[in-house]
Protein backbone atom coordinates (compact mmCIF):
# COMPACT_ATOMS: atom_id res chain seq x y z
CA UNK A 1 0.00 0.00 0.00
CA UNK A 2 1.51 3.36 -0.79
CA UNK A 3 1.32 6.57 0.65
CA UNK A 4 -1.74 8.15 -1.33
CA UNK A 5 -3.77 4.33 -0.61
CA UNK A 6 -3.01 4.65 3.21
CA UNK A 7 -4.21 8.20 3.25
CA UNK A 8 -7.43 7.56 1.28
CA UNK A 9 -8.10 4.52 3.70
CA UNK A 10 -7.42 7.15 7.05
CA UNK A 11 -9.72 9.61 5.20
CA UNK A 12 -12.12 7.38 4.48
CA UNK A 13 -12.46 5.80 7.64
CA UNK A 14 -12.59 9.07 9.65
CA UNK A 15 -15.61 10.30 7.42
CA UNK A 16 -17.48 7.90 6.72
CA UNK A 17 -17.51 7.11 10.96
CA UNK A 18 -17.91 10.59 12.12
CA UNK A 19 -19.36 13.02 9.97
CA UNK A 20 -21.77 11.50 7.51
CA UNK A 21 -22.81 9.25 10.59
CA UNK A 22 -23.03 11.22 13.78
CA UNK A 23 -22.86 15.11 12.03
CA UNK A 24 -26.92 14.96 11.96
CA UNK A 25 -26.70 13.87 15.40
CA UNK A 26 -24.79 16.35 16.81
CA UNK A 27 -26.60 19.56 15.17
CA UNK A 28 -29.82 18.15 16.23
CA UNK A 29 -28.76 18.13 20.21
CA UNK A 30 -26.43 21.15 19.99
CA UNK A 31 -27.17 23.44 16.87
CA UNK A 32 -24.30 25.54 15.72
CA UNK A 33 -21.96 24.92 18.31
CA UNK A 34 -21.32 21.94 16.47
CA UNK A 35 -19.10 23.60 13.98
CA UNK A 36 -17.15 24.50 16.66
CA UNK A 37 -16.99 21.10 18.58
CA UNK A 38 -15.37 20.30 14.54
CA UNK A 39 -12.93 22.55 14.53
CA UNK A 40 -11.60 22.17 18.08
CA UNK A 41 -11.23 17.72 16.64
CA UNK A 42 -9.66 19.07 13.35
CA UNK A 43 -7.13 21.06 15.56
CA UNK A 44 -6.45 17.67 17.85
CA UNK A 45 -6.42 15.71 14.88
CA UNK A 46 -3.98 17.75 13.31
CA UNK A 47 -2.02 17.63 16.61
CA UNK A 48 -2.10 14.21 16.76
CA UNK A 49 -0.93 13.56 13.00
CA UNK A 50 2.30 16.04 13.67
CA UNK A 51 3.21 13.94 16.92
CA UNK A 52 2.43 10.67 14.98
CA UNK A 53 5.03 12.06 12.35
CA UNK A 54 7.49 13.17 14.37
CA UNK A 55 7.53 9.43 16.54
CA UNK A 56 7.79 7.84 13.25
CA UNK A 57 10.61 9.98 12.11
CA UNK A 58 12.46 9.35 15.23
CA UNK A 59 11.43 5.45 15.18
CA UNK A 60 11.38 4.35 11.95
CA UNK A 61 9.87 1.00 12.52
CA UNK A 62 6.57 -0.97 12.09
CA UNK A 63 3.82 -1.21 14.70
CA UNK A 64 2.54 2.79 15.16
CA UNK A 65 1.09 3.44 18.81
CA UNK A 66 2.97 0.17 20.57
CA UNK A 67 6.26 0.61 18.91
CA UNK A 68 6.57 3.93 20.06
CA UNK A 69 5.08 3.08 23.16
CA UNK A 70 7.76 0.60 23.46
CA UNK A 71 10.50 2.40 23.07
CA UNK A 72 9.88 5.61 25.52
CA UNK A 73 7.93 3.29 27.87
CA UNK A 74 8.27 0.25 29.99
CA UNK A 75 7.17 -2.89 28.45
CA UNK A 76 4.08 -3.77 30.51
CA UNK A 77 2.94 -0.01 29.56
CA UNK A 78 3.65 -0.77 26.08
CA UNK A 79 1.48 -3.84 26.24
CA UNK A 80 -1.34 -1.99 28.14
CA UNK A 81 -1.08 0.80 25.45
CA UNK A 82 -1.54 -2.06 22.56
CA UNK A 83 -4.09 -3.67 24.22
CA UNK A 84 -6.29 -0.36 24.99
CA UNK A 85 -5.73 0.55 21.23
CA UNK A 86 -7.19 -2.54 20.35
CA UNK A 87 -10.22 -2.42 22.70
CA UNK A 88 -10.73 1.45 21.28
CA UNK A 89 -10.39 -0.22 17.62
CA UNK A 90 -13.09 -2.46 18.82
CA UNK A 91 -15.35 0.33 20.26
CA UNK A 92 -15.10 2.33 16.75
CA UNK A 93 -16.13 -0.65 14.61
CA UNK A 94 -18.70 -1.34 16.85
CA UNK A 95 -20.11 2.16 16.65
CA UNK A 96 -19.70 2.34 12.54
CA UNK A 97 -21.92 -1.13 12.71
CA UNK A 98 -24.57 1.02 14.62
CA UNK A 99 -24.12 3.79 11.98
CA UNK A 100 -24.43 1.87 9.23
CA UNK A 101 -27.75 -0.11 10.71
CA UNK A 102 -29.18 2.99 11.37
CA UNK A 103 -29.02 4.31 7.82
CA UNK A 104 -29.96 0.71 6.91
CA UNK A 105 -33.10 0.50 8.46
CA UNK A 106 -34.26 3.84 7.47
CA UNK A 107 -33.50 3.33 3.75
CA UNK A 108 -34.95 -0.28 4.02
CA UNK A 109 -38.34 1.46 5.89
CA UNK A 110 -38.50 3.96 2.75
CA UNK A 111 -38.62 1.55 0.59
CA UNK A 112 -40.91 -1.05 2.31
CA UNK A 113 -43.68 1.58 2.63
Amino acid sequence: MGLLSAVGVGVGAIVGGGILVLAGVGLAATGPSTMVAFALNGLIAVLTALSFAEMSSAFPESGGAYTFAKKVLAVRSAFAVGWVLWFAYIVAAVLYGLGFAEYGLAALDGVWR
